[in-house]
């Protein structure tokens, strides 16, 4: 295994799955802060410390790593990862809950908002889709952003971007 290989699994160090079933719950009471400690992958993230809260975000399906010599990684997973760990490891964020706030593997489902220096704020949900890290995940219902999701998987799409050029 390579040095470059064996860092990004210390980054993103967790077994991930193929699929994500949400399941019914409650709406989570409101939006909170939290520090990003590690990412699993391109659509996993841990809070305050690597092994605690997981949160997957929502709306979006990056492809997998593998975490064991018997799994391969798919196409573009290992820069989905990467990615997201550059992006968000050590940076605080905003979850946004929409009508389900988590899924069947106990792990926190959001949106994930980061405050720019210009004191913006960039959806990283849609921002991994622009940059053609991540395809929209199809199995949802009553996902808020869902056509704003859409359309950054569409402009992705439309310039080859990630993914896209590489994958498709």
């Amino acid at each position: 295994m390579s040095v470059a290989r064996s860092i990004l699994f210390l980054l993103v160090g967790c077994r991930g799955i193929d699929s994500v079933a949400i399941v019914a719950g409650d709406h989570c009471a409101s939006d909170r802060e939290a520090n990003v400690a590690c990412a699993r992958d391109g659509d996993t993230l841990e809070l305050e410390a690597c092994g605690g809260e997981a949160v997957r975000l929502l709306g979006i399906n990056a492809p997998e790593i593998a975490h064991s010599s018997a799994e391969v990684d798919e196409c573009f997973g290992l820069e989905a990862a990467t990615w997201m760990a550059d992006r968000l490891v050590g940076v605080d964020v905003r979850l946004e809950f929409d009508a389900t706030c988590t899924d069947i593997y106990d792990r926190t489902l959001a949106y994930v908002w980061v405050v720019e220096d210009d004191g913006t704020e960039t959806l990283i949900n849609e921002e991994i889709l622009k940059a053609g890290y991540a395809r929209v995940y199809e199995d949802f219902d009553d996902i808020r952003l869902a056509d704003r999701l859409y359309a950054a998987e569409a402009d992705a799409q439309a310039i080859n971007a990630g993914l896209w050029q590489v994958c498709e």
